[in-house]
């Protein structure tokens, strides 16, 4: 079967999970292009779909592109399926795999087992692969190998879809919102969901309603600057929602040390909040410390409230550190800004590993 998007893929799941047809889908599937949510949220619902939970721990593997080895990778992919009919691989990042890996990858997508599936994420301006390098050459002439192109959306296919998603929540909206929303912040999906997700917050509850103007008040005017999502999923020790929208933002370029700047103010007002309330402060003088000039406060506050459960106060102020350390040390060009914004998402995202670094002054 010939896939040529994501819904055919999605049908194509859902038929072999129905049906068990056992050439709905086989082999190696490639998802490229700027627009990987879609993807992403595809890849998810077919393990889910496709794997029973008790089966997903010896049938399920993911390998991110810059931490493939390929021995772990061929062991995995060669290998029978235990207790399931299926086994999968999920390589995200994959535009991340360094050049010296190619062949020992190469050689092990070449000998998966017929009861395997491999799902491939290539994030790229071009919605296909490249056949001059080594990889592409290979996805072209494999017989297993189906790309599936991921582009950039059309201003009328993201409204489309901001309208299914406000539906899909049960949010009323005022005509235009969904074309304001891609006129403020473009057509980059994972953008637009995390600025949906934050309209949800602050809107009024009581009739789930979003004017035009909660819209302009609430949401980001560029998309440089917003990095909302992002500072969300790291507040919420997401690590690999965090770097898969890191990935986003610079490929809109998105400066490095922009985000950090964004990151730690979004520390010290979470910090703040729970100091505050701490000491009993109600939402309105929470809201008035942090400078919140908007009637929608309330859902603010308690946004900042809920990512500091995350976090207990000696781990927020190492957060703050260590983010102020990092950016000290790539402005004085001590450490290279990709490499130690990664390095600071990981420390903040995992559990217990701020109290391990002895990070000194602050």
């Amino acid at each position: 079967m010939s896939i040529a998007n994501i819904g055919q893929f999605d049908n194509a799941v859902q038929k072999k999970k129905d049906t068990n047809q056992k050439n709905s889908l086989k082999g190696v599937y490639i998802f490229v292009g700027p627009e990987l949510f879609s993807a992403a949220k595809s890849i998810a619902a077919a393990v889910q779909g496709l794997l029973s939970e008790n089966s997903r721990d010896f049938n399920f593997v993911k390998l991110h592109g810059g931490d493939v080895d390929p021995e772990t990778l061929s062991s995995f992919v060669s290998g029978p399926p235990f207790m399931s009919e299926l086994r999968i691989a999920h390589l995200p990042a994959f535009e991340e795999l360094p050049s010296k890996m190619e062949e020992g990858v190469l050689a092990a997508l070449q000998n998966c087992a017929p009861s395997t599936l491999v799902f491939i994420e290539i994030l790229k301006e071009k919605a296909q692969v490249d056949k001059r390098t080594k990889l592409g050459k290979w996805f072209d002439q494999s017989p297993n190998a189906q790309v599936i192109p991921c582009p950039a959306l059309w201003p009328k296919e993201a409204a489309s879809w901001v309208q299914q998603e406000l539906r899909a929540r049960g949010i009323k909206y005022e005509n235009g919102v969904p074309q304001d929303l891609i006129r403020l912040l473009g057509t980059d999906q994972r953008t637009l969901a995390g600025e949906i997700e934050k309209l949800s917050l602050y809107m009024n509850p009581e009739d789930s309603y979003v004017s035009k103007t909660d819209c302009a008040q609430v949401c980001s005017s560029t998309l440089e600057d917003n990095s909302y999502a992002l500072l969300d999923s790291v507040a919420a020790r997401d690590l690999e929602g965090s770097l898969t929208l890191l990935r986003s933002l610079r490929l809109a370029g998105h400066p490095e040390q922009r985000f950090l700047y964004n990151l730690a103010q979004q520390f010290r007002r979470v910090y703040l909040a729970a100091f505050l309330r701490e000491q009993g402060k109600k939402s309105a003088e929470i809201a008035k410390e942090l400078d919140l000039k908007t009637q929608y406060y309330e859902n603010i506050v308690q946004r900042y409230l809920k990512q500091a459960q995350a976090y207990n106060q000696d781990e927020l102020r190492l957060a703050l550190r260590r983010i102020r350390d990092g950016d000290a040390a790539v402005k004085a060009g001590l450490r290279a800004a990709k490499i130690e914004t990664e390095m600071i998402l990981f420390d903040l995202c995992t559990p217990g590993r701020l109290a391990k670094q002895q990070w000194t002054g602050l």
